[in-house]
């Protein structure tokens, strides 16, 4: 059944990205996909996930070859929902600073369902980029995408505060 359902979004990926990106415009801008936690992989989340991502991004570059992409984190949580981020445009990203960005860009949530759609949630944008620049914190110099698995205990063992 999830198998199913998986195959189903994926396949309306494509045509949802590109009536979005038919109406948007160039300015940076950052997608929170909402995406069903029972049809990802437990033994392998962050390949699940990706997925979709990839999935996503493909889409961007046949419907807007000049949109600069970048997959910033995913949070696996338990229960219904898993998130990832997805920055396009967002041409001031700098890896070695994120830490302490908290500058809100526009949310839009790719809501990743039987119906999948898109669409503007702006009291997001704010508390985003704070969360962003905290998994920056934590997470170090880890490479990106970023990474919490809150069906465990997440731990930061090198915190970018605490390195000199």
């Amino acid at each position: 059944m999830e198998e199913q359902m998986r195959i189903m979004i994926m396949d309306q990926i494509h045509d949802t990205m590109r009536k979005f990106l038919n109406e948007a415009d160039s300015a940076p801008i950052r997608i929170l996909g909402d995406t069903p936690t029972k049809i990802l992989d437990s033994k392998d989340y962050l390949k699940s996930i990706s997925a979709f991502v990839e999935k996503v991004q493909e889409s961007v570059r046949e419907c807007r070859r000049n949109v600069q992409t970048r997959f910033l984190a995913v949070n696996i949580y338990p229960g219904r929902h898993s998130y990832f981020v997805l920055d396009l445009n967002n041409i001031h990203y700098n890896y070695d600073t994120a830490h302490n960005d908290v500058d809100p860009i526009p949310v839009y949530v790719l809501r990743l369902s039987r119906r999948p759609r898109i669409f503007r949630f702006k009291d997001q944008d704010e508390k985003l980029a704070i969360r962003l620049a905290e998994m920056h914190n934590g997470h170090g110099k880890d490479p990106l995408p970023l990474f919490d698995d809150f069906t465990k205990t997440v731990q930061y063992h090198s915190p970018r505060s605490l390195q000199s």
